[in-house]
């Protein structure tokens, strides 16, 4: 009777290594010593087994470095040398050992097993492992799943876009060469850290593998412990590794690789052997190595060593496969006498393991799939996707991190041998999302050095470097190969920013790199995995996604930033091929209907909304809007509605209930946040209207993560349904006009030119600008500023510059017009923005899209907007000393100031487009739409 399942996992991995112009290289022998001694052997066993009917499961993880270079001609070519180099060196020992029979039965095994494997390889596979893996998998004996691109360490890889181009290089590469998208993946070193299996979801990946303690440290604790899979949050499975059957291969003293009839690995002729007489056989022709030509066996612990006897080494591993079945047997009695359902026992290992380290391995290997298959033990080989298959209900729960490294977690990876990488990589890794931003379309050239760098950045994020940095092997090997890929990364995207790019520079690079040659650079883009589905070639909500929009003003009416935020997004999404539906108010002089940029206005009849006091005008503009909208409905087919702020609210949740689509809120300020509190009856009832919109809607859009903040606290919001999405600008609504509008005084060159734009009202701030150029002017006279607003607190600011006596150097223009505003934006020195409350602040970013430098009060969705030091600045609020300073520190400091404009301008260009931002606004349709399908179904 069956008592359980055993799954048999091998992990194939080596890091890229591929020197074109020296054949010589030490480190390439990696790969050959691997071919030769583990994948040819484990192959030819697989085969073997499938001719004689055996039944088997293994599930087969390969990691994309190894299977580019084992798809690499000039790698296969140089194999090709290297063993046939082997099999003159074993014929040669035949020779020197004629007179020894011991070392010559040893020297003719190896003899005819090399001309065996040469066959095989160049024969029977034409050069490429790849192809009888592929036929394994066709015969359902073999599973192949992936790991990432280039094994990067995920833990410690610090861009979320970074982590993502590593797994979705890998998905892409597997698809290409197997026919299908891999059911699972392999986390390089097994590491794992709560939020990665998101990322897999993304992908499509069903399962992962990770360390002992990273399942019995889970919270809630599994109550199957590693002898089942959990789930994820995400739906992801996690299967845990068995310690039992883990340590009884991998332990090699105490288990069975250190039997002491299997062959030694550390005694190789390579080291044994004169100089002069190896020197044809050794890279360089001088260089020590392993050969593989191996003559004695462990024996003991001493330094005298028996020799080598194959076939009872064999025997041996006989004996061994049968005792490992005998021990999982015992294990699946005592497991199912405490589980509800059959056990698997997850047993991972380096493939590597098999035949290299272990030489007797792949015979270990073929013994225990021959016992199992004989039914005595009770235990049928499954792969993990056929488990999930059979048990689809498996408990959920928040994995621990963890790693199979040794401590457990990060510490090989991240020590005081190896930490000095990392800088360079997080870097890197921030220049190359940036990158991706800045250039999104790229052609020729450009677009291949974009793709060069991606490649140079994943080649240097392999843990491998990390791993032998700490192990102490291949040190400088290893160093090496770190510093050359960065220094290629920092030396392209240097040029690129340059704007001249060395072609012959990059077509050696090209050459030398040559891994992933279908890369795509952005999908290091922030916005890569919203706008580009690569699994089903569509974006987030299809198509054909229609989306019906409610806002209460829109161009030509613009009475705050709200007309200029839905006129924007809803451009950028039209040009994604969104169709986009606006019902707004009537504006004297517009049509009721007309198509603008690709955008459907759709503005109410004038007639029905004719109210002269505001809140009895709102509510006539909501039950116009519901009538205009039904109507269109009757017509119309649409898959969500989105409302911006509370002024629509009544029509927004109306709508949602006839219509029965998904709802999305923007809530682009609080009646709270405006008056720092709720004082009076009509604030009391905005406030209201506010709460209603927020909680009726499937998802909530904020401009700021302090405004996600303040809107989850004020109206007890669940936080996972709020999304945090910023105001986007425009960098060529702000250019220079030609002159200004006559009437408007032109700033003076001579002065430095301070800039406040924005509503003259308390929480603004400006009272506290005031009293910084007070100070400002104790140091110097030659600065001016100028408040560009209007508001009803314009008077008291007026006469608050004149009780500081600074009114001579202040000028209050009133209301500008855009195309004043952008000019005295442009000129000025300095934008100034001292906020007490603000929720985002986009004339701020205007005056980074300005290319000027800004200052900005630490407060409310400005501080998230501004990098202190780093592209502008920001002081507490109300401190109008230390707003005075970096007034000053900009105004003395050209070059600073420049440096600072530079680095935000970038921001705009990247954080800020109005592209990048409709595709989150994407995203947050999508999790509506998921969570109002939900609903449904609940």
């Amino acid at each position: 009777m069956k008592k359980g399942y055993f799954a048999l996992v091998l992990h194939a991995h080596l890091p890229y290594i591929r020197h074109p112009k020296d054949p010589g290289v030490m480190e390439e022998r990696w790969l050959f010593e691997a071919i030769t001694e583990c994948y040819l052997p484990l192959l030819s066993s697989f085969e073997q087994m499938v001719k004689e009917g055996v039944k088997f499961k293994v599930t087969l993880s390969l990691s994309p470095s190894l299977v580019s270079m084992l798809n690499d001609q000039l790698l296969q070519k140089r194999y090709l040398q290297h063993v046939s180099g082997l099999i003159e060196l074993a014929g040669t020992e035949m020779e020197r050992n004629k007179n020894n029979p011991e070392l010559r039965d040893v020297t003719l095994m190896y003899f005819h097993r090399l001309r065996e494997l040469r066959h095989t390889f160049e024969n029977d596979y034409d050069c490429s492992l790849i192809l009888p893996i592929q036929s394994l998998q066709a015969l359902g004996v073999l599973e192949v799943i992936t790991t990432c691109a280039t094994h990067g360490y995920l833990p410690l890889i610090m861009r979320e876009e970074a982590k993502r181009a590593q797994v979705q290089m890998a998905i892409e590469k597997h698809a290409h060469n197997f026919g299908r998208p891999p059911a699972g993946i392999w986390l390089p070193e097994c590491a794992y850290v709560p939020g990665l299996d998101e990322v897999l979801k993304e992908y499509g990946i069903r399962y992962f593998f990770v360390e002992t303690h990273g399942i019995n440290l889970a919270f809630p604790v599994p109550r199957y412990g590693v002898y089942a899979p959990v789930y994820c949050r995400s739906g992801v499975a996690a299967f845990g590794r068995d310690p039992e059957s883990s340590r009884q291969v991998w332990d090699s003293h105490a288990g069975y690789p250190g039997d002491p009839y299997y062959r030694e690995f550390y005694r190789d002729i390579g080291f044994d052997l004169p100089l002069d007489y190896l020197a044809p056989y050794l890279p360089g022709g001088n260089i020590r190595c392993d050969t593989g030509l191996k003559y004695y066996r462990i024996t003991g612990e001493g330094v005298h060593k028996e020799i080598y006897q194959p076939r009872v080494a064999e025997q041996t591993a006989a004996a061994d496969a049968a005792d490992f079945a005998r021990r999982r047997m015992d294990q699946m009695e005592l497991l199912s006498e405490q589980m509800d359902r059959k056990p698997i026992i997850v047993a991972p290992y380096d493939a590597e393991l098999f035949g290299h380290w272990w030489y007797e391995g792949p015979v270990w290997l073929e013994h225990f799939c021959r016992v199992i298959d004989s039914g005595k033990h009770g235990i049928e080989m499954i792969t993990p996707a056929a488990y999930l298959a059979r048990y689809p209900d498996n408990q959920v729960v928040d994995l621990a991190a963890s790693s199979w490294g040794e401590g457990g977690y990060n510490e090989v990876w991240l020590n005081p041998r190896n930490d000095w990488i990392y800088r360079h990589l997080h870097r890197a890794e921030t220049t190359m999302v940036d990158l991706a931003d800045l250039y999104p379309q790229a052609e020729g050239v450009m677009r291949r050095a974009l793709n060069q760098a991606a490649r140079e950045l994943l080649l240097a994020q392999s843990s491998d470097w990390a791993f032998i940095i700490k192990t102490g092997t291949a040190v400088q090997y290893a160093v090496h190969r770190t510093s050359v890929h960065i220094n290629r990364f920092n030396s392209l995207t240097a040029r690129l920013t340059e704007g001249h790019v060395d072609e012959t520079e990059l077509a050696e690079m090209e050459k030398e790199d040559n891994i992933f040659p279908d890369i795509d650079y952005s999908i290091y883009s922030r916005h890569y995995r919203f706008s580009h589905d690569s699994r089903s070639g569509k974006g987030i909500g299809g198509e054909k996604l229609r989306v019906l929009v409610l806002s209460w003003e829109y161009p030509p009416k613009t009475v705050g930033g709200l007309a200029r935020h839905v006129n924007d997004l809803s451009i950028a999404m039209a040009r994604l091929g969104k169709n986009i539906h606006v019902l707004t108010c009537p504006v004297v002089g517009a049509a009721e209907y007309e198509l603008v940029d690709g955008v459907h206005v759709h503005r109410v009849n004038a007639d029905a909304v004719t109210a002269t006091r505001f809140m009895e005008w709102v509510k006539q503009l909501n039950r116009a809007m519901a009538e205009l909208a039904e109507d269109l409905l009757s017509r119309e087919k649409f898959d969500i509605i989105h409302a911006h702020d509370w002024l629509v609210q009544e029509a927004a949740i109306k709508l949602q209930n006839i219509s029965k689509l998904p709802l999305v809120a923007t809530i682009h300020a609080t009646e709270y946040g405006r008056n720092r509190g709720i004082h009076t009856n009509t604030q009391r009832h905005i406030h209201n209207l506010e709460e209603r919109l927020a909680q009726s809607a499937d998802t909530v859009i904020c401009c700021s993560d302090y405004m996600v903040d303040e809107v989850v606290r004020l109206f007890s919001l669940d936080g996972k349904k709020v999304f945090s999405i910023p105001n986007g600008v425009d960098p060529a609504n702000l250019g220079i006009p030609k002159k200004l509008v006559p009437g408007v005084k032109e700033p003076n060159s001579e002065q430095k030119n301070i800039i406040f734009l924005g509503r003259l009202v308390p929480e603004k701030g400006v009272q506290v600008l005031l009293e910084a150029m007070a100070i400002l002017l104790q140091q110097q006279q030659d600065v001016r500023l100028l408040v560009g607003g209007v508001g009803p607190y314009a008077d008291y600011l007026k006469n608050r510059a004149r009780e500081l006596g600074v009114q001579d150097n202040t000028d209050f223009p009133g209301f500008l017009q855009e195309e004043q505003r952008n000019y005295y934006l442009r000129k000025a020195d300095v934008a100034v923005f001292p906020s007490l409350y603000e929720p985002f602040g986009i004339v701020a970013l205007e005056g980074m899209a300005a290319q000027v430098p800004v200052i900005v009060s630490d407060t409310g969705g400005l501080g998230g907007v501004v990098a202190h030091g780093i592209d502008g600045y920001k002081v507490p609020p109300g401190r109008a000393d230390v707003l005075a300073y970096y007034i000053r520190e900009i105004l003395v400091n050209p070059g600073l100031a420049r440096d600072l404009t530079r680095r935000a301008w970038k921001k705009v260009l990247t954080i800020y487009d109005w592209q990048h931002i409709a595709v989150e606004t994407l995203e947050a349709y999508h999790e509506a739409m998921v969570a109002f399908a939900s609903d449904s179904e609940n």
